[in-house]
């Protein structure tokens, strides 16, 4: 299966006795209503030797609505989804088929901020120990040593895209960038709710070579 959404509206509705397509055709594509920009030092065109390549990797809002659907537990990770689908008859395909059509729809009527950026950008950054700040409220992608300072005002929301272990660490590499950035938002979404804060749905996927996060746009 590939990484992020991959369903397009207007896309037919299954008919009874028809099998259910694959679940890897029907995740949704976002609307997008606002642009990012990618502000920084320059990085040279360097080949990064970090591991850039991800699997399977479900966006953390589509995988909670499949587990939703699929009667899974809430926290269920990707195996455990795609497991429960590759399981399922005919009757329950079919349904899922249908609901996942319904949430494509629905997601693409809404606002959302996204921010694009080439996974071999932040693969170079962690290479030069260079931070990497995502602000929701700036809708920005700041790379270097003034990242985390831009954005220390009460209206920002950031986002560290690099850990401060992983920069300093020579002894081992924390994984590929795609599972690493999706750990962060993970673990950015519950400290978040934790503290009774909105997390604005930040979510974030892979398509080809580019990093995509998205999330609600802030008031």
């Amino acid at each position: 299966m590939r990484t992020g959404p991959l369903v397009r509206r207007g896309a037919n509705v299954s008919r009874a006795g028809q099998p259910a397509p694959p679940v890897s055709r029907l995740l949704p594509r976002a609307l997008v209503k606002q642009h990012f920009q990618v502000t920084g030092l320059p990085l040279p065109p360097i080949v990064p030797r970090v591991e850039i390549r991800s699997g399977c990797r479900l966006p953390i809002n589509l995988r909670s609505f499949l587990a939703e659907q699929l009667g899974c537990r809430s926290e269920a990770d990707d195996e455990t989804i795609l497991g429960f689908a590759a399981r399922a008859d005919q009757p329950t395909l079919n349904k899922l088929a249908r609901a996942i059509r319904r949430y494509s729809t629905a997601r693409a009527r809404e606002a959302w901020a996204e921010c694009r950026v080439p996974v071999a950008k932040i693969a170079q950054a962690r290479q030069q120990k260079l931070p990497v700040v995502l602000c929701l409220r700036c809708v920005r992608l700041d790379v270097g040593g003034d990242a985390s300072r831009e954005h220390q005002g009460s209206g920002c929301v950031p986002i560290t895209l690099t850990r401060a272990e992983a920069l300093e660490s020579t002894d081992h590499e924390p994984g590929p960038i795609p599972e690493q950035i999706q750990r962060l938002v993970e673990e950015f979404r519950a400290l978040r709710a934790a503290f009774g804060l909105s997390h604005f749905d930040l979510d974030c996927y892979v398509r080809g070579d580019q990093l995509t996060l998205m999330w609600r746009p802030l008031p």
